[in-house]
């Protein structure tokens, strides 16, 4: 065991992705000296596992049990109680890709989590919120931090191995329905603004159509200011903006209608709730 990991989830869905792309492009940027790769497998296919640990990557049989986002924090705590890592990095595996090194994240601020916070406000947020996923106190505390506070993006995290424990055991015991997506943000948003936590910049969780910031795509790299991005998160489902997104020359493409609707509509939403705000 290696004195750091980063641990991602992934279903056979995404695994191609995760093989070909994700996993490819942080092998370019990290210290595998230093850094275990972990994968908790929510029903990757024979080859897909083969090709993970045929690059030494930790591969963790799941019970697949609800929506991946949720219960990944059930099992990333059974993992961990178990192998005592200094430092982990929690991430998504579909849509994220490695531009940079990133092994200097772990020497950081290292009794503090470290996430990066959004700049604009997310329009299905409400629409989550109206299920039946959280007690009434939580529920009424949850909007309070939507209204009032930037959302944090649990895409990617950086925590000490304790506190992510101690994480993962609030996410399962106020997680009412473990079976629907989104759950899981909010519950990781309400701990950390308890908690504490440090924000960390829009380079370690770039999602294209949240952050105000300026960039382009030249060989495949996205760029801004001239300067490479680290991580790139082309997050969403139908609404992506990136198409062919990942790790390569011959890779991602801007989708310029979706980008300009998905952004203009968060632009609108953040400042319907700045408004309301004051």
């Amino acid at each position: 065991m290696k004195k750091f990991a980063i641990i991602t989830a992934c279903d056979s869905k995404y695994g191609n992705f995760l093989v070909n792309h994700w996993l490819k492009s942080l092998l370019m940027n990290i210290d595998r000296n230093l850094v275990d790769i972990v994968v908790l497998d929510y029903g990757l296919t024979n080859e897909q596992k083969e090709r993970l640990l045929s690059k030494e990557v930790i591969v963790i049989k799941c019970n697949r049990d609800g929506h991946v986002v949720n219960i990944r924090f059930r099992d990333l705590r059974k993992f961990l109680e178990k192998n005592k890592y200094e430092q982990i990095i929690s991430c998504d595996s579909g849509d994220i890709i490695f531009q940079k090194d990133i092994t200097h994240l772990f020497f950081k601020n290292k009794n503090d989590f470290r996430i990066v916070a959004e700049e604009l406000k997310d329009p299905f947020m409400k629409q989550i919120l109206r299920r039946n996923l959280f007690s009434k106190h939580l529920k009424k505390e949850i909007i309070q931090i939507l209204n009032n506070k930037k959302s944090l993006n649990a895409g990617f995290i950086v925590a000490p191995t304790d506190k992510f424990i101690m994480l993962c055991k609030f996410i399962e015991d106020n997680l009412i329905n473990k079976k629907v997506f989104g759950p899981d943000q909010f519950l990781v948003n309400i701990y950390f603004y308890r908690h504490g936590f440090f924000e960390i910049g829009s380079d370690y969780n770039f999602i294209i159509t949240i952050f105000n910031r300026k960039f382009k795509i030249k060989n495949g790299m996205f760029l801004s200011n001239g300067k490479i991005i680290p991580i790139v998160h082309n997050a969403g489902d139908f609404f992506r903006c990136i198409k062919n997104f990942g790790y390569g020359k011959c890779h991602n493409k801007v989708k310029p209608v979706h980008y300009f609707i998905v952004k203009n509509t968060r632009k609108l939403f953040t400042y319907f709730f700045s408004v309301r705000k004051d």
